[in-house]
């Protein structure tokens, strides 16, 4: 029944924060959003990562600074209710909104520290320096607070090295993107092209170099035009499969998302809350069988 759903499209092929409960890692798509903008090589859906999401972080926090949030704390927890030894997650928001600090640790003993830089409520550049490794993205707008620019920036302080990615962003008259191109280290350049229904809703990015299609996602919306399903073709499994899948609240607040594993059928399911002033309250994850992973509850100042 899962794949049906996507037949009808045709397609092109080729070849977060990760909460730790216990000794398994849970890699999320959309991580916590106190990470959801820690650095991270640029990879998969473009226009998901660079647009729809900058969107959404940047909505999130204009409600932080609404509720007069300045620090926001998480607590993880096992199947069996007890605290995840030596997790800790912190956001410190700054008087004037400029700047957010995020602190985290896992069980792992694994530490970073984030800065995020913020300009009329808009995110304009995240940094962590971890372990002689310096990464750095920064993002520019037009005058409409639409993403034009992005820069990513891994400087390696012990080899003296720098490897930099730039997505340049293109828009219609109506506003709407119409692709983008990523250059990396000045040379490797791919061009990205979305194509768009009738309702002029992204429902294909096209990955190219030099006329020919690396890859293809496709977007699948409900009623309301919120994002349901990110999927591509599978070459291991050879069909169309679901990367994420997303349900929302009337209030268009995502309620749960499905994150599946490229090349099997497995994948994990995590469902959120929110308080009254909609901010998220916890987060819930179970695996494939809907056994209960763990959970994170959040608590703001």
């Amino acid at each position: 029944m899962l794949v049906a759903r996507y037949r009808s499209r045709c397609f092109w092929f080729v070849e977060n924060c990760s909460p730790t409960f216990g000794k398994k890692t849970v890699i999320k798509a959309l991580p916590v959003f106190l990470g959801a903008f820690i650095f991270t090589t640029a990879t998969g859906q473009y226009y998901y990562n660079d647009i729809v999401s900058t969107q959404q972080g940047n909505e999130l926090f204009k409600s932080l600074r609404t509720n007069k949030v300045h620090k926001i704390r998480a607590a993880s927890f096992e199947p069996d209710n007890s605290a995840t030894e030596g997790f800790s997650l912190e956001e410190d928001i700054s008087l004037d909104g400029k700047k957010v600090v995020l602190s985290a640790a896992t069980s792992a003993g694994n530490t970073s520290v984030t800065n995020r830089f913020y300009e009329l409520n808009r995110l304009k550049r995240v940094q962590v320096n971890s372990r002689n490794i310096d990464n750095r993205t920064d993002y520019n707008y037009d005058a409409k607070a639409q993403v034009v620019k992005l820069v990513f920036t891994t400087t390696d302080t012990a080899m003296k090295s720098t490897v930099t990615e730039t997505h340049d962003w293109t828009y219609g008259d109506d506003g709407q993107p119409l692709g983008m191109t990523r250059i990396k280290n000045r040379v490797d350049t791919m061009q990205v092209e979305l194509v768009k229904d009738e309702q002029g809703q992204v429902v294909e990015e096209r990955w190219k170099k030099k006329n020919r299609v690396l890859e293809t996602y496709y977007y699948y919306y409900d009623g309301a035009k919120h994002i349901t399903d990110i999927v591509r073709y599978n070459l291991k499994l050879k069909k169309l499969m679901p990367d994420f899948q997303y349900e929302y609240d009337p209030s268009g607040r995502v309620t749960q998302m499905i994150q599946f594993t490229y090349g099997n059928a497995s994948y994990i399911t995590w469902k959120y809350t929110y308080n009254e002033k909609g901010l998220k309250k916890q987060e819930t994850g179970f695996d494939k069988e809907k056994k209960l992973i763990g959970r994170i509850e959040y608590t703001y100042e």
